[in-house]
């Protein structure tokens, strides 16, 4: 077997391949005998006529192509581990010879990344505090989840943050675009009602209906791609208008948030170290994405598709289980959203391809940096998560297994070079600063334990929502119809991390 190897752009090679004459000759005479053994040629039992018969009945291209379908799989893999290259993608192969056979396979490979003089790379700390009015708004999210919705003392319009429960018909011209929506309830200035809609809807008395248009910009990206460019009409009815009854700031309050919270500066102080541990990780995401960006520009890294497509399609996997958990399949979710899978795909992809990049480069910078995990780190480890337990030997045999400490041995390798990484692009100054950093060191101190997370203190605009699985499907259906047009994947996944919150 010959090899020669082009690179392509977009971390692509081609394999111009070309068997030798002799093993080409073997996988012929292969061919011949398992087509022979297939061919009724009169006078003579199957697999004992001539080879001249057989190909006189069959022809010899038959016999060529059967061979090829053998010989060449064998000499693509016998390339790929010649050549050292992990392929990313299926192959895309072009035959240009017959005898013997000559093929050229274009594929995305696994990317060796050349990080090349990455001295100068720098990256600024990020001062990470908590101020009095951030951790007062978490305390109102948590009053509000807590309220409830009661009648006004007299009829009247609503006004921003009351609840109203709407019916509406939506028209494109003559047709029904959407099914109408019955009974659906809305925070005016809180949820996913379009801006139109809800100044509308606060001229209304309960019980009113009003007819008007909306006019939606070709290239407004607020709202569902299907309705840009349309002007749809809305009739809409006001059922009810509620307003929000806050429980007071007392005992009762804090017992009811669910720890044992004696006062409200007890509160205040969980809260503090909760915004601060969610701070703390965003702000350590944005240091290391623009060190990872910095280090993708000086190596001119591209990322192949195939590799982004492999990890796309996990993703989408794990979203329609997390979607499976609320009681909703992934058809009922695209019905619901009015999207297709490719759609929500198209949405994933960018991060997705974030993430790719960012792990190459993280790979690339510990063998350059000579970051590696030694058999004591591991076993380090295993002590640190075994500690006193009463099981600790049986535990630690348990431990021992090849899976588990392939599985640990990753794990403490993308540490200690996130580590490394850290302290090389911040001069050793750290990721984070200010009361952040003093977290962190009362953490890993041991002086403190990790904060628990207080439902409502997630920076997530909709963390802390009451949203169980049947107001999803509800959001997702009244919003095709009426909203914004908010990013339906991330939804889902805030309503998984609000039901984990709950628990």
């Amino acid at each position: 077997m010959r090899v020669t190897v082009e690179q392509q752009p977009k971390s692509s090679v081609t394999l111009d391949i070309v068997a030798d004459d002799d093993e080409f000759k073997k996988a012929v005479d292969r061919a011949f005998r398992r087509v022979n053994e297939l061919v009724n040629v009169p006078g003579f039992r199957p697999g004992k006529a001539p080879r001249q018969l057989v190909e006189q009945r069959v022809g010899r291209d038959l016999i060529v192509q059967e061979a090829h379908r053998e010989i060449m799989d064998d000499l693509y893999r016998q390339a790929l581990e010649q050549e050292d290259i992990v392929p990313v993608s299926d192959p895309d192969v072009d035959v240009y010879q017959d005898e013997p056979v000559g093929f050229k396979v274009t594929v995305e490979v696994y990317p060796k990344v050349n990080l090349g003089d990455y001295s100068g790379i720098s990256v600024e700390p990020r001062e990470v505090n908590a101020a009095d009015e951030e951790i007062d708004d978490v305390i109102q999210n948590l009053r509000n989840q807590q309220s409830t919705w009661v009648e006004p003392s007299e009829p009247r319009s609503p006004v921003e943050g009351d609840q109203v429960i709407l019916d509406f018909e939506v028209y494109e011209g003559d047709e029904e675009f959407h099914e109408p929506v019955v009974g659906a309830d809305f925070v005016l200035g809180e949820g996913p009602l379009f801006k139109q809609i809800e100044e509308a809807v606060k001229y209304l008395q309960p019980g009113a209906e009003a007819e008007f248009d909306i006019a939606f910009d070709e290239d407004d990206e607020e709202v569902p791609e299907q309705i840009r460019g349309k002007t749809l009409h809305y009739k809409v009815k006001l059922q009810e208008v509620k307003t929000r009854e806050l429980p007071e700031l007392d005992e009762e309050f804090l017992q009811s948030i669910g720890e044992d919270y004696e006062t409200v500066d007890d509160l205040r102080e969980a809260i503090r170290k909760d915004l601060l541990q969610n701070k703390v990780q965003q702000s350590r995401d944005e240091f290391l994405n623009e060190a990872f960006e910095q280090f993708a520009n000086l190596s001119n890294l591209e990322v192949p598709d195939g590799l982004i497509d492999s990890e796309l399609d996990r993703e989408f996997q794990q979203l329609g289980e997390r979607l499976g958990q609320q009681g909703m399949s992934m058809d009922e979710y695209l019905r619901m959203t009015q999207k297709s899978a490719d759609d929500i795909k198209s949405e994933m992809r960018p991060e997705v391809a974030n993430r790719v990049r960012n792990s190459l480069v993280l790979e690339a910078f510990g063998e350059a940096e000579g970051v590696e995990v030694t058999d004591e780190d591991i076993d380090a480890e295993i002590d640190t998560m075994v500690g006193d337990n009463e099981q600790a030997e049986q535990m630690k045999e348990l431990y021992q297994s090849d899976y588990f400490k392939n599985m640990l041995r990753s794990q403490l390798e993308n540490r200690k070079i996130t580590e490394r990484l850290v302290e090389f692009v911040s001069g050793g100054a750290g990721a984070i600063t200010g009361e952040g950093k003093t977290l962190l060191d009362e953490q890993e101190s041991g002086e403190t334990v990790e904060s628990t997370e207080i439902e409502g203190s997630s920076d997530d605009e909709t963390a802390g929502e009451d949203a169980d699985d049947e107001a999803v499907v509800e959001n997702a259906k009244a919003a095709a119809a009426a909203g914004s047009g908010n990013d339906d994947a991330d939804d889902a996944d805030d309503t998984e991390a609000d039901k984990k919150s709950d628990a």
